[in-house]
């Protein structure tokens, strides 16, 4: 519990000590439970705290500086786990700290890096968290936390390269790819990005977390959008990862090589606000995975400047 307690202050620390510069913070919140499905399983929750500020590199080029601190928990599709042959997803909690630069070359081409420091495992705070929104809402409570993922920590580094292939006054097509490598994920993934309707450029677009700036507000936007991806797999700790210890409880599987996920949005932003809906369904991530999985995210943005 110490080390709990520690490793969450250090994030909050860390998260609202940048907090002085921001020109931008938000919330998201990611759950199945909003399709008013009775199960709630796989990618259980998310949330999200993040905030961003803007400048200009010496080449008057956009720079975006995003930081994020987040949640997530993932868990098999029973709920009433007696033995590990009731695991189909393993349990595992994440919470991280992550800061992120975007440039931005005009309407051609995005570039993003990250740096991600967190924790998976008892220590992420998961399992206490899920007990307590689920005694909230009287859901039933998942029964096999003993059989999480144990504590590992999580140094990560990733990359994202978008190029507009497309775009006219109401419609824009980005192709997009991505790679992560670190303690944690190992993977690459290939994606496009369509938009439809009133956006702006992509250093000034909610799209790319870019709606932002040192003065003034951006124009207003109100678009739908589709992101589909495939994503392969080397390593994921919240499905492989923890202690391979012989005493060790936790249940660990092998992830699926290919992940395919369809997102589809809208997004709306005007004056200080900004706000965000997506359904997003993904295939099975691990090999004996019963089901795919859907789930529904929602973002509010609000500009200090």
């Amino acid at each position: 519990m110490k080390n709990q307690q520690f490793i969450l202050y250090l994030f909050f620390a860390c998260f609202w000590g940048i907090s002085a510069n921001a020109q931008q913070i938000g919330f998201t919140t990611e759950n199945d439970a909003y399709l008013l499905k009775l199960n709630d399983a796989y990618y259980s929750n998310g949330i999200f705290l993040h905030l961003a500020y803007a400048d200009e590199s010496k080449k008057k080029i956009k720079r975006v500086h995003r930081f994020e601190l987040g949640q997530q928990i993932f868990t098999p599709f029973k709920r009433t786990t007696r033995t590990p042959a009731d695991i189909d997803r393993p349990y595992a909690g994440y919470t991280y700290i992550q800061y992120t630069r975007s440039w931005f070359n005009n309407e051609t081409s995005v570039l993003q890096v990250n740096g991600t420091l967190g924790i998976i495992g008892p220590s992420s705070g998961g399992e206490a968290l899920q007990n307590t929104y689920h005694r909230w809402l009287q859901y039933a409570p998942f029964l096999g936390w003993r059989y999480q993922i144990s504590n590992q920590l999580v140094l990560n580094t990733g990359a994202v390269y978008a190029y507009t292939l497309l775009a006219t006054n109401k419609f824009k097509w980005m192709g997009w790819g991505a790679a992560q490598l670190g303690t944690a994920f190992i993977n690459a993934a290939v994606g496009t990005k369509m938009l439809y309707g009133l956006f702006n450029s992509n250093q000034s677009s909610q799209l790319w977390n870019a709606a932002v700036k040192k003065k003034g507000m951006p124009n207003k936007e109100f678009y739908i959008y589709w992101n589909p991806k495939i994503t392969a797999q080397g390593y994921n700790a919240t499905i492989s990862g923890g202690s391979k210890t012989a005493a060790d409880s936790a249940v660990t599987l092998h992830p699926k090589t290919l992940v395919f996920q369809n997102t589809i949005g809208l997004a709306y932003s005007e004056g200080r606000w900004a706000a965000q809906i997506e359904l997003v369904h993904q295939s099975r991530e691990t090999t004996i995975q019963l089901n795919r999985h859907r789930y529904i995210g929602l973002q509010l943005q609000y500009r200090i400047n």
